[in-house]
């Protein structure tokens, strides 16, 4: 998610030091060769069309936050939130409200975790976007397993 504008190869030098530390930490054999293991990579379907090098992202406000699968994954992003850290104040009966009025108090909320620290209200819908997109879009879900950049495939 929200890695639409790095690569398979960008992705993989950052998660192969961590993967080769876990496996050094538990005791198991390391990887025996660069190679060994392939990032998945799918990012360029979240992309605009003609715009594979874009460094932007689309507007998105909270009103865009979709009812239903997006407006009830922002809520369990918050309540996640608020769960791990006090400083994200929890959604109350007084919040929970329409979207885009609920969006806006939960996108404001989640910008004070430091999960989410850095990232723009707008990345964040797309984000949600993206999430529905890949889960309820079958024919986006598919496209991304038959990517060329599955090197397991």
């Amino acid at each position: 998610m929200a890695q639409q504008l790095r690569g398979e190869e960008d992705l993989l030098a950052e998660w192969l030091p961590a993967l080769r530390d876990g496996l050094a930490r538990a005791g198991a054999a390391g990887l025996a060769a660069d190679g060994e293991v392939g990032m998945a990579f799918y990012g360029d379907l979240f992309r605009p069309a003609g715009e594979l090098l874009a460094v932007g992202e689309p507007v998105y406000r909270a009103a865009d936050v979709a009812e239903g699968f997006e407006s009830e994954l922002l809520l369990a992003w918050w309540k996640a939130a608020a769960a791990a850290d006090p400083a994200v104040v929890a959604p109350g009966a007084d919040t929970l409200v329409r979207t885009p009025r609920m969006a806006q108090t939960a996108l404001l909320a989640l910008s004070a975790s430091p999960f989410m620290t850095g990232l723009a209200l707008r990345a964040m819908v797309g984000d949600l976007k993206q999430v529905r997109g890949y889960l309820l879009d079958p024919a986006t879900r598919l496209k991304a397993r038959r990517s060329t950049a599955f090197p397991w495939r």
